[in-house]
């Protein structure tokens, strides 16, 4: 089968490797749509560790990483494997690491870290499953969203799921970015209001929400935050806790992984099902892996969301 494989800073080919072995509680999944996730493309192809920007990756990478966005129908499943069957499509909620990533023709998971899919559930609308899910995971870290009212910062693709899936759970959602056009964007699909950062003037918010990660968004968002603030975003730069934050009991804490219990997979699937659950604005467009350093460029300069490929054809 073929995969891309990063080899050095801005270097990359498709290469040809193994369809993965399964082992008994695991699935061979044929992937049917593949999409970035910007930032670790953007990290990754330019040079830099995703946690650690001061080194680079260890290069070559893994065949298929960066890769973990996914969907596919499953090939065939190891002996212990109960849930699922060849001819179910599902999408990827984890990968397996270490190991090989997504963007290749064929991924071995295992059961847990797949989401079965009903018919209803395109390609397109659930490849970003796995980014759906962490988000769900940094909101349910708030004890109550409903009635409440929200600050989302940033509105890439978290922040567009984030305003969403708050306002779905009865929260209060205003979201917010630098960039006229992302803000544009969101208000023109109607799935949330949105404004400039520099435009809320004194307003403040029980819970604040942040997607970007960088010190100046998230100190913005917790002087504008009454009770709690969760920082989906991996944060680059000092932050400071200030004297009224410790006086009013504002609760500051990093997103917090888990593993996909069922009442999470119920989560997922409530939103996916939702005809009015956009989750197919992220894939602005799909293009071959030939193409792929155009397209992480294209990320980088923000003219996209998202970028998805579909593996069985983008060789």
């Amino acid at each position: 089968m073929k995969a891309l494989q990063i080899t050095g800073m801005g270097e990359y080919g498709i290469v040809d490797i193994p369809v993965p072995a399964i082992m008994d509680d695991q699935v061979l999944v044929k992937l049917t749509l593949v999409s970035t996730c910007p930032r670790w493309d953007i990290a990754m192809l330019g040079g830099k560790d995703m946690f650690d920007h001061s080194r680079p990756p260890a290069y070559p990478l893994p065949p298929g990483f960066p890769g973990h966005e996914a969907v596919g129908v499953v090939e065939a499943i190891g002996a212990s494997v109960q849930g699922l069957k060849p001819g179910d499509r599902v999408a990827a909620l984890e990968h397996l690491f270490p190991g090989q990533g997504a963007y290749a023709q064929y991924l071995a998971y295992r059961e847990r870290d797949l989401l079965k899919l009903p018919d209803s559930v395109s390609d397109k609308k659930a490849v970003s499953s796995e980014l759906l899910k962490c988000v769900v995971f940094g909101l349910d870290q708030f004890e109550e969203v409903k009635g409440r009212s929200m600050l989302v910062a940033g509105l890439g693709p978290a922040g567009i799921l984030a305003i969403q899936v708050a306002s779905l759970w009865g929260a209060r959602v205003i979201g917010i970015d630098v960039s006229a056009e992302r803000v544009a964007a969101v208000n023109a699909l109607g799935i949330g209001e949105a404004v400039l950062t520099d435009s809320l003037g004194d307003r403040t918010f029980d819970l604040g929400y942040d997607c970007v990660g960088a010190a100046a968004s998230v100190q913005n968002v917790l002087d504008r935050t009454n009770e709690h603030v969760v920082i989906f975003g991996v944060l680059r730069g000092e932050l400071t806790y200030r004297d009224r934050f410790w006086f009013n009991g504002i609760k500051l804490e990093s997103f917090k992984g888990r593993p996909v219990t069922e009442r999470y997979r119920r989560l997922l699937l409530d939103a996916l099902t939702r005809p009015d659950f956009n989750t197919e604005c992220l894939q602005t467009k799909q293009i071959s892996f030939a193409n792929y350093a155009e397209g992480v460029e294209t990320l980088k300069q923000q003219q996209a969301v998202k970028i998805c490929f579909n593996p069985q054809e983008a060789f």
